[in-house]
């Protein structure tokens, strides 16, 4: 089956609510994906884990729904300022992540959704701790650090070799434990965490599991139920393919009990379920954004798009450290995100700026490249990497 490239992005911006049908799962390439990202035609971008480029569908409604507000009418406004277009985007993130739409609150960032999970279990005023790990963000580290500052019994297992060992996270856990967070990928270089098992040694002890799936949402499949997490949380910017705000999943049966709303607002004034924990309405363009931009992933399809990634992944996790550039991800790992060391950084980056090649690179003692292809990304890309750097 062909899918044709003008039908499929007509098919993205449909205004209705309704999954858009997917990309067939035996299809042999996503080639038609580099036309939708224009980016990747003027450089070589392998750095989604910092920032996802926008689609041209995203681009364009977002266009229109500027000059709205830059000429009017009001009604073309209006067609993007509603209640039923941020219900449309509730869906399908909730749809992503196989949970209800009434677990999603919109929040406007991933920090400040982990800072409403810590304050609304009221983990210090139990007598409770946290446990994580120092593959988390390095913002969410920084949370707990000044928390740890004023009280709150904090503790951060240290990586093994930039995995976490769960006999390590065994030891940290007791019954005071009230959360473990963490990230489900890291953005350090791609170690995706084995949730699964992370939830039983939580609930075993009575914990609840809370995980930042920023660098997950989009590139990976996930599915809250399975998983056993209770709390959720991302921005869109990033494997969402943008918009400026996030989403916040709480479990059905902890909403309004076991996590308390701590902050308030017009919006979650009255609401049940996880709308509650809504302070004010996140910004209008990035509901216009994730309106376009999800309805692409659903089409597409997660589990393609980490098909489509993964030679590209295992093809720089054999030729980079071919050429001195040995990878601290670990092998099979499955996330489209891996990182590797730079004996020579200030030649390194010399070489990819000339080859107008794009990553995330450190300076310094320790410094590594992180690399992070996407559904627009190539073989060619990828070769473009390696041979920049031999």
């Amino acid at each position: 089956m062909q899918l044709n490239r003008r039908r499929f992005l007509t098919g993205a911006t449909s205004a209705t609510v309704a999954l858009p049908a997917a990309y067939p799962a035996n299809a042999k390439s996503l080639s038609f994906a580099r036309e939708d990202f224009p980016w990747a035609e003027r450089e070589t971008y392998l750095n989604c884990a910092l920032e996802h480029p926008l689609s041209m569908a995203s681009s364009n409604a977002m266009r229109e729904y500027l000059e709205y507000l830059t000429h009017g009418p009001d009604s073309g406004r209006a067609k993007y300022e509603n209640t039923e277009l941020q219900e449309k985007v509730r869906r399908l993130f909730a749809d992503l992540i196989h949970a209800k739409s009434t677990e999603i609150a919109f929040v406007p960032a991933t920090q400040i959704a982990e800072n409403l999970v810590i304050d609304g279990l009221g983990i210090d005023a139990a007598g409770g701790n946290v446990v994580t790990n120092d593959l988390h963000y390095g913002g969410a580290l920084a949370n707990y650090r000044m928390r740890k500052e004023r009280g709150l019994d904090v503790r951060v297992v240290k990586h093994r070799d930039f995995q976490i060992d769960m006999r390590d996270m065994e030891h940290a856990v007791d019954s005071k434990t009230k959360l473990i967070s963490l990230a489900l990928i890291s953005n350090i270089n791609g170690y995706l965490h084995d949730i699964k098992a992370i939830s039983r040694l939580a609930h075993a002890h009575g914990a609840y599991v809370y995980i930042d799936v920023i660098q997950a949402a989009g590139a990976v499949p996930i599915d809250v139920r399975a998983m056993g997490v209770d709390f959720l949380a991302c921005s869109a910017y990033k494997w969402l393919m943008g918009g400026r705000f996030g989403y916040l999943y709480v479990r059905e049966e902890l909403q309004g009990g076991v996590m308390k709303p701590t902050q308030f607002g017009s919006k979650g004034a009255g609401q049940k379920d996880a709308r509650q924990y809504q302070v004010s309405t996140p910004n209008h363009v990035g509901f216009v954004c994730q309106h376009e931009a999800l309805q692409y992933i659903h089409r597409v399809g997660v589990n393609n798009i980490r098909s489509h990634v993964r030679p590209l992944t295992e093809r720089l996790l054999k030729g980079l450290p071919a050429v001195g550039y040995p990878s601290i991800t670990p092998k099979g790992n499955e996330s489209p995100i891996i990182s590797f060391r730079l004996k020579d950084p200030q030649t390194a980056l010399a070489r990819l700026r000339k080859a107008h090649v794009i990553v995330t690179a450190g300076a310094g003692k320790n410094a590594r490249m992180r690399v992070s292809p996407s559904v627009f990304n190539n073989l060619a890309d990828v070769d473009r990497l390696i041979e920049a750097l031999a």
